[in-house]
């Protein structure tokens, strides 16, 4: 697809010329679950906004392995591109009642239900991997996590995930720790480091506890594509990134893609936002 070629033709686009097709999402997250207040983040420890209330409504804690898209409850939705087109992220603006670092990101694969109790091989996607990756297939760039549904034990122990890299090298392994305070509750998200020289992630075929954190609870894998870093540096404050005139760059967007959100707060409060999102097409 052709990129955006210069400062005049993207004006040209977001004012609706050539099929521009320009679009400005709006969202907001409160700090409930169904209702119910989470427990409150730990501060500098990464909390998956998936299953807040707001709009777009609260995301379900999966099942089975799934590969969700922009119409998945929980997704910012957005307008597919027409024709032959591409969409274009240009900018990202946040407002919140606390301060730290929020991710956008295309929520490429997840899964639940894995047990924090478990000692033997709880499998992800298998080996060939069902279901394996639509977008961003090479791995390229993609994170791991994994994602809290419903709170684990406070033991902590180790978690060792077995994984294809992004030159397709399966078998790669490596480790993280789980349970114990702060890494057990619901909503906590946290990043699985990669094995020395590996870029991203194809596919992740199993992981495995080395002991029981004392409570199964329900906890999952998501791989993600990070799209957006967006600062905000004090409690009520905004962040605002222009991709138009800063780095990396204009993020294409999938037509698939299922945008969500993560955020590394300053603070041990659970945030409230209100942000939006302007793409064009080309």
């Amino acid at each position: 697809m052709p990129a955006l070629t210069d400062i005049s033709d993207l004006i040209n686009r977001q004012t609706g010329g050539n099929n521009g097709t320009p679009e400005n999402l709006f969202f907001f997250k409160t700090p409930r679950i169904s209702g119910v207040a989470p427990t409150a983040p730990n501060s500098g420890r990464m909390l998956s906004l998936w299953q807040f209330d707001g709009m777009p409504a609260s995301g379900s804690a999966p099942t089975v392995g799934a590969i969700p898209t922009r119409t998945t409850t929980g997704a910012i939705s957005f307008t597919a591109p027409g024709g032959a087109r591409e969409k274009w992220l240009i900018n990202v603006g946040i407002q919140s009642l606390t301060g730290g670092v929020y991710l956008l990101y295309d929520r490429l694969f997840h899964i639940g239900n894995l047990s924090g109790t478990s000692t033997t091989d709880q499998s992800v996607q298998g080996s060939p991997a069902s279901p394996a990756l639509t977008r961003n297939t090479t791995g390229a760039g993609n994170m791991v996590f994994y994602e809290i549904y419903t709170a684990i034990g406070n033991v902590s122990t180790t978690l060792t995930m077995t994984y294809t890299d992004q030159d397709g090298n399966a078998g790669q392994t490596s480790t993280i720790n789980i349970g114990a305070t702060g890494f057990s509750s619901q909503t906590r998200m946290q990043r699985i480091p990669l094995a020395a020289g590996d870029t991203g992630v194809r596919e992740v075929e199993k992981i495995r506890l080395t002991a029981s954190t004392t409570t199964a609870g329900n906890f999952g894998i998501t791989i993600g594509q990070p799209l957006a870093w967006i600062p905000v540096g004090i409690a009520g404050g905004g962040g605002w990134r222009d991709y138009t005139t800063g780095l990396p760059g204009i993020p294409a967007i999938n037509p698939d893609a299922c945008l969500s959100l993560a955020l590394i707060p300053t603070a041990g409060t659970a945030p409230e936002i209100f942000g939006c999102l302007g793409m064009v097409e080309k």
